[in-house]
């Protein structure tokens, strides 16, 4: 049976796709008029409050009416404002040499001002019954021009203000993404040695194996082959679900056996709640790799690594019952990197320790945030 698509439903879809998108671009224009309107009607019924205090008995229409065609000329010319500043800046280098293209400017605004709220107001004064007279033009525009000078100072005041956040937010922002892009080519490059420090240490440990058992190395070599098909098949995520990390470790425990034979005891113990899980990449080999080296030197003993989970929070613990750390013992490539690791994933949201175990030899403890698959 095919299946046909639904067109009807895909042109539904990117209708209404495009309908949100249009609507989330007039938002910030719907919030500016609103400003503005909000700033005409609070000038114009304080104007009403002087008049009533002054026991004028002018209409309240009129100074609403004055006021709110002075805010929405404004609100027009505002923009105009905005876009010569921005060619224009009042800010960095040799601002001050282009202060007197502004001069003129903003002159140029009064008169558009002034023009503009007389327009608006002559036919709404008409509507009403009534006539509009600006009186004498000269002194009219002297009166709004000293007002229209300080508008305009703030205006570009505001433009300046806002230009400046705006590039503070940008640099802020470069340097989040600046540190995190370091933060992800450290983390790849600490992932990068593990593999490599691991793959040294295993062929090593097939070399030496080679003079004693050459069939037993042969068995090494072809769990190390299916170690490499499962890695390669494998993403490059920095994070991995813990059953997967398992498949790592218990390979990696096949090749120790095979080269200890007889001699060493292996437990892996993943709770179910733990098993969907994300925790780094290659978190758990190089800890148990870390028991080989320093307590279980020989390969008699016993390493057992068990996994869990509550609702916040997975803990990880690794103990081996060799002989303990050495005085003065200090951390290998392997634990280094995997300290780092953790410190670039969860800064301050995780804890690693490393000491005596329980009874004797070494453990080894981590927990970190709980983080599964959306």
């Amino acid at each position: 049976m095919e299946v046909v698509p639904d067109a009807d439903a895909q042109v539904l879809t990117v209708a209404a796709t495009d309908d949100g998108t249009a609507r989330a671009c007039w938002r910030p224009w719907i919030a500016y008029a609103m400003a503005w309107l909000g700033i005409g009607l609070w000038l114009g019924i304080n104007v009403v409050i002087g008049h009533r205090n002054s026991g004028s008995r002018i209409p309240a229409w009129e100074p609403m009416c004055w006021e709110l065609s002075s805010a929405a000329v404004i609100a027009v010319l505002a923009i105009g404002i905005f876009r010569f500043e921005r060619r224009h800046p009042l800010s960095g280098p040799d601002w001050l040499q282009r202060v007197p293209v502004h001069v003129p400017a903003a002159i140029a605004f009064s008169l558009l001002h002034t023009l503009g709220m007389v327009a608006v107001r002559k036919p709404v004064y008409a509507l009403m019954g009534g006539h509009y007279d600006f009186g004498d033009p000269l002194l009219g525009f002297a009166y709004e021009l000293q007002k229209d000078l300080i508008s305009y100072a703030l205006i570009a005041g505001a433009c300046v203000a806002w230009r400046a956040q705006r590039a503070r937010r940008e640099r802020e922002l470069a340097v989040l993404q600046l540190e995190r892009d370091l933060g992800q080519a450290r983390l790849a490059q600490l992932t990068a040695q593990i593999e490599p420090h691991f793959m040294f240490n295993t062929l090593n440990a097939i070399s030496n194996r080679m003079h004693e058992d050459v069939e037993a190395a042969d068995r090494m070599i072809a769990a190390l082959a299916v170690l490499m098909r499962v890695a390669l098949s494998e993403t490059c995520d920095a994070r991995v679900r813990v059953v997967d990390d398992v498949v790592w470790l218990e390979r990696y425990f096949e090749l120790m056996r095979e080269r200890f034979r007889g001699k060493l005891e292996t437990q892996v113990e993943v709770e179910p709640a733990a098993r969907d899980a994300r925790i780094p990449r290659l978190l758990l080999q190089p800890l148990v790799e870390n028991a080989f080296e320093h307590g279980l030197a020989s390969g008699r003993g016993r390493v057992q690594v068990t996994i869990g989970a509550n609702d916040t929070t997975v803990f990880c613990t690794v103990e081996d019952d060799g002989r303990g750390l050495a005085p003065g013992y200090e951390p290998g490539v392997g634990l280094t990197n995997v300290r780092h690791r953790l410190d670039l994933m969860y800064p301050g949201r995780h804890r690693f320790s490393i000491g005596p175990g329980r009874i004797a030899g070494t453990r080894i403890e981590i927990e970190l945030p709980l983080e599964r698959d959306a």
